[in-house]
């Protein structure tokens, strides 16, 4: 079989799209393409050319760019080219990424909502040049978005929530971190649209108070996912409120909502048993007692944040190595009451065991070798963080190592000072970050 010029119609007429993908795959697949002789075969049957239309065929068919992601391509790309694409693919595309594409703004996204209607999923973390005009034009134009990610697009205000409450109400995901002009007017206007939402990342939205999270309350009952960090007025008022309006909540992060006491644990448990993902960092008002209720009502959680959680002690490890099998991730950097006799209970617990994948234990003082004695027991451990654990030495880290060979063992070890140079005032310099 040999194909001319001419041929480039017949092919694309006669042979469907799926199948010229195939066949250019097993081509791939299936010649090793820098072998002379090969190359030589190649272009005497035609499928040099044969590879060369197929390919024009494919790549200016925009049924066959349903999915782009420019991240791991390209970021510092023009708004003409975002105009190109979605010329090319129109009402095809479904999903694309301008992560990090700084050079894209408001006209290129306009033309894109334009031609792209059918838009689900849009990635624009990291367009700082974007501004509410973008968010118009989703409104106006791409009523099929469910997922959209604004992270950092710090020119976005509560303007842009209510046009995209207004035209965008199949929305399901929403990033809305470091967009910190948006208040409590902004998410109430959202959620009165968008009640469909299931995922809610708030991150750095300095200006919210527990008012926001009561329009939260009473409109997301779907929410699943809701991310607070950062957010230092939300009090344990707005908290309980959320509990009692979104059951289903599987992950909430508080870290750097240092207000929060043992009351939004309280009603964490009493709400929500789904649980699977808490970030608490930097809480460090909760104590063993919120925790307590917390493990005997969530049995399906998996990760738990608690760095700088400085009131827990060893009574939190023993409640979560009784009633939380499930657990992979656990970080207790800094919760400096904790002891060897806290890891012993959780090594020895089923989620030691079987599941637990990464202990953070970094400033743990009061953590010695013992604790790596009973980590023995955790055969899937893979990473283990103990930087200014001042009483573990080397040496404990060595024979846990021979236990557990695949662990990454994160250290830090003080320098000891180096001696007097002799004959002479010059510095020296030693060895005081080890990763083993």
């Amino acid at each position: 079989m040999v194909f001319s010029n001419n041929d480039e119609g017949l092919i694309n007429k006669k042979l469907p799209k799926e199948l010229l993908l195939r066949m250019l795959f097993s081509l791939l697949l299936n010649f090793t393409w820098s072998n002379p002789e090969c190359t030589k075969y190649v272009h005497s049957i035609g499928l040099d050319s044969f590879c060369n239309m197929a390919w024009n065929i494919l790549a200016l068919d925009g049924s066959n760019w349903q999915r782009i992601d420019l991240f791991n391509f390209q970021t510092d790309v023009e708004g003409r080219v975002v105009e190109n694409i979605s010329k090319r693919c129109g009402g095809f595309l479904r999903k694309l990424s301008l992560r990090g594409c700084i050079g894209v703004g408001d006209s290129s996204l306009k033309t894109f909502a334009q031609n792209c209607r059918n838009i689900e999923h849009l990635n624009l973390n990291g367009c700082t040049k974007i501004t509410d005009s973008t968010c118009y034009s989703l409104s106006r134009f791409c009523s099929k978005l469910k997922h959209l990610d604004l992270t950092s697009c710090v020119s976005i205000t509560n303007s842009s929530l209510k046009g995209i409450s207004e035209g965008c109400r199949n929305l399901e995901y929403l990033n809305l971190s470091w967009c910190d002009q948006i208040t409590k007017d902004g998410v109430e206007a959202l959620v009165r649209g968008c009640r469909g939402l299931k995922a809610l990342l708030l991150r750095g939205c300095t200006q919210l108070e527990d008012e926001a999270l009561k329009h939260i309350q009473n409109y997301c009952h779907e929410l699943v996912s809701l991310n607070l960090q950062s957010c230092s007025r939300v009090t344990d008022e707005g908290v309980v409120q959320i509990c009692r309006g979104c059951p289903r909540l599987q992950a909430l992060c508080l870290s750097g909502c240092s207000n929060l006491t043992d009351a939004s644990l309280t009603a964490l448990a009493l709400n929500c048993p789904r649980l699977q993902i808490l970030e608490a960092a930097r809480c460090s008002h909760l104590t063993d007692a919120g925790f307590t209720l917390l493990a005997r009502n969530c049995h399906d959680l998996e990760k738990m944040d608690l760095e700088e959680c400085i009131l827990i002690t060893d009574g939190t490890l023993i409640q979560l190595s009784i009633h939380c099998p499930k657990l992979q991730a656990l970080s207790l950097s800094h919760c400096e009451l904790i002891t060897d006799d806290g890891i012993l209970h959780l090594s020895n617990s089923t989620c030691g065991h079987e599941r637990l994948r990464v202990l953070e234990l970094d400033n743990c003082l009061l953590i010695t070798d013992v604790a790596l004695e009973h980590l023995e027991n955790c055969r899937g451990l893979e990473r283990l963080e103990l930087y200014d654990c001042q009483q573990v030495t080397r040496a404990g880290i060595k024979r846990m190592r021979a236990q557990l060979p695949h662990v990454k063992v994160h250290a830090y070890f003080a320098p000891v000072t180096p001696p007097t140079a002799v004959g002479g005032s010059g510095h020296r310099l030693c060895r005081c970050c080890v990763i083993l």
